[in-house]
């Protein structure tokens, strides 16, 4: 069976010139109306002068530095329909209408696991890399990351392809290869009200952005590695 990319994790982040980020606290996701009264705190929050960063136990994370906002969540086996984190954006952009905002990221981040980390390796290093005395130097197996950039029609699509491990619960981790995107989009508009408008539009494009993700990772990346299994079954 081919494999799949698994998404793990949806973040959108915002670049907003001269935005305060103690202005994103509990008390005005609740008051606005950006996030439930119900939400729970997974652990203490984290308030400093340059920075503020609330988790809460379903999975829904809020960064706030000075000049960006990022707003993450961990997607495990949640369908389209409860992803969080387009809506609390829109929310958050129609509370916060004057920031000079500048730059939009739409960042999905997935994995394809295997059964051993021979096989983890032997993908990235034998699939993805070219074989070569280069990689035989020292006494232990060369590690590598991919930093990959592809111009596409409105964006610029940043990719890390990492080999690590996947930790469970109970102690448990599995091998895995991780893949990292970022759709980086500067806003367009000649006013604040077109900027605001195309701000929106990116938002809202968001499952474009994770569809083509998806596309790129199991039919670029993958269906290669299906391919020279094919091959060599073929002998």
């Amino acid at each position: 069976m081919n494999q799949k990319v698994q998404i793990q994790e949806l973040a959108i982040a915002i670049a907003a010139k001269n935005f305060n980020p103690t202005i994103l606290n509990p008390d005005f996701l609740r008051y606005g109306d950006l996030i439930p009264e119900d939400w729970e705190l997974a652990r203490k929050p984290v308030f400093t002068k340059t920075a503020v960063q609330l988790i809460f136990k379903n999975g829904v994370g809020i960064i706030a530095q000075p000049n960006r906002m990022v707003f993450v969540e961990a997607l495990n086996t949640k369908n389209l329909d409860e992803i969080e984190v387009p809506v609390i954006t829109r929310k958050c952009i129609e509370k916060l209408p004057k920031l000079d905002y500048k730059a939009i990221g739409i960042n999905p981040r997935g994995y394809v696991s295997y059964d051993s980390n021979d096989e983890a390796y032997s993908y990235f290093h034998h699939t993805l890399l070219n074989s070569g005395e280069w990689q035989n130097v020292g006494n232990t197996k060369m590690s590598a990351s991919l930093q990959l950039a592809y111009s596409l029609e409105r964006c610029q699509l940043n990719l890390a392809v990492n080999q690590g491990m996947l930790n469970l619960p109970e102690d448990k981790s599995i091998p895995v290869i991780l893949f990292s995107g970022n759709f980086n989009y500067e806003i367009a508009g000649n006013t604040q009200s077109e900027r605001l408008q195309d701000l929106n539009k990116l938002v809202e494009n968001w499952q474009s952005n994770l569809d083509t993700f998806r596309e790129v990772v199991d039919n670029k990346f993958l269906q290669q590695e299906v391919e020279q299994k094919n091959l060599a079954l073929l002998g």
